[in-house]
């Protein structure tokens, strides 16, 4: 029995090997994510959208039964982008994904200020936004805010899934730079 292994035999399975380990780090905390719709799970965080526009959420405060976003868009777009806020929205789901608030059931989304209307190429904006009657935020629940760029385009979404312990993690730490 003959045990000899060529180099074109060493090469082929080296490859096959490399790859099967390279594919293997990439799925650890892998989780399937639509390309369309976009999912951002940090604050604050930014996301960028098939639609040729990045969204950031810089920071959210729940005080006072009202929850306020500060929000950074910027457009590649040839066409401007309305800035309304039916294009807006924010939930609250628990631990069982549950619905427990719905911006749109409570008065909607307020845009508290804006320079413009429109969202032009290349000219960044950003924008404070408001949603009343928001609950106070227990254990393993999950503020979910999302931004749709383009009312047209409703399947192209972005959002933002901002956790009890994100959230209280970002208040900690905006405490503690202020002193």
């Amino acid at each position: 029995m003959s045990y000899t292994f060529s180099r074109r035999a060493f090469l082929k399975y080296s490859a096959a090997t490399a790859v099967a380990v390279a594919g293997a780090s990439l799925l650890g905390g892998c989780e399937y994510q639509d390309p369309q719709n976009p999912v951002c799970k940090t604050l604050p965080g930014a996301i960028k959208s098939d639609l040729q526009v990045i969204a950031g959420l810089k920071s959210m405060k729940i005080e006072k039964g009202t929850c306020t976003l500060e929000v950074d868009i910027e457009s590649a777009r040839a066409n401007p982008i309305p800035l309304d806020p039916y294009r807006f929205s924010v939930a609250v789901k628990d631990a069982e994904d549950k619905p427990v608030y719905f911006s749109g059931n409570n008065g909607g989304v307020r845009i508290l200020d804006a320079e413009n209307s429109l969202i032009q190429q290349k000219k960044p904006v950003t924008i404070h936004l408001a949603a009343d009657h928001f609950p106070e935020l227990k254990d393993d629940d999950t503020v979910l805010f999302q931004y749709i760029p383009i009312r047209e385009n409703s399947e192209f979404s972005m959002t933002w899934e901002i956790t009890k312990e994100v959230y209280d993690e970002f208040i900690a730490n905006q405490s503690t730079s202020k002193n």
